[in-house]
């Protein structure tokens, strides 16, 4: 490969096509039929998903529906790096005591490891809490191909600045308000970015 071209894909302006067939897109409801609208059917599945948060734990109304669901198709949930302890008294309130947990707490960069591997483990799902310097495009093209294998994976991490192209199925900014969540949907297969979409 051509130096310059090496360049711009390590630097996320260029991503190299598949050369296999796609697989047949399924998707996983988000809990909120405007979302899911928009989305193209929900969350992507095999997929990897960014969602941005201004504040901590504001991902909370996104990410419960998504792991209910997961438990129910007999998925192993992985957590990395959450930001809180998981208990049991909260796992059983929010229906999530019936499924296999995992917590992987490391450095971050032994987490974007572990990562990789886990999206290439069959039957599970991750969510992953990683600063915003670790979301490299580099690593997100390894974590996207690992997830190719029929995984889904959800990186969540500070807003940033400076967004560059990186190759995730949906890359969501998320925002608390009085009434619920705000989302702007810097990315999606199913369209241009969408601002401001009120979720109460």
């Amino acid at each position: 490969m051509q130096p310059n071209l090496q360049r711009l894909i390590e630097k996320g302006v260029v991503w190299q096509g598949q050369t296999k067939a796609p697989q047949a897109d399924h998707y996983i409801k988000t809990g909120f039929s405007k979302l899911d609208e928009l989305l193209g059917g929900g969350w992507q599945t095999p997929g990897l998903h960014e969602w941005q948060l201004e504040t901590p734990f504001s991902e909370q109304r996104l990410l419960l529906p998504l792991a209910q669901q997961a438990i129910e198709q007999g998925l192993a949930v992985f957590w990395v790096n959450p930001p809180a302890q998981l208990s049991a008294a909260s796992l059983h309130y929010h229906d999530l005591a019936d499924a296999m947990h995992v917590v992987v707490e490391a450095k971050a960069s032994d987490a974007c490891w572990a990562l990789e591997q886990i999206l290439q483990t069959k039957n599970t799902m991750a969510f992953a809490w990683l600063p915003q310097k670790e979301t490299t495009s580099p690593k997100v093209r390894r974590w996207y191909k690992a997830a190719e294998s029929g995984q889904m994976g959800i990186v969540i991490s500070g807003f940033s600045d400076h967004p560059e192209a990186r190759p995730y199925s949906n890359r969501l900014k998320i925002r608390l308000t009085e009434n619920g969540l705000a989302l702007d949907i810097l990315k999606r297969k199913s369209g241009w970015p969408v601002e401001n979409i009120e979720l109460s």
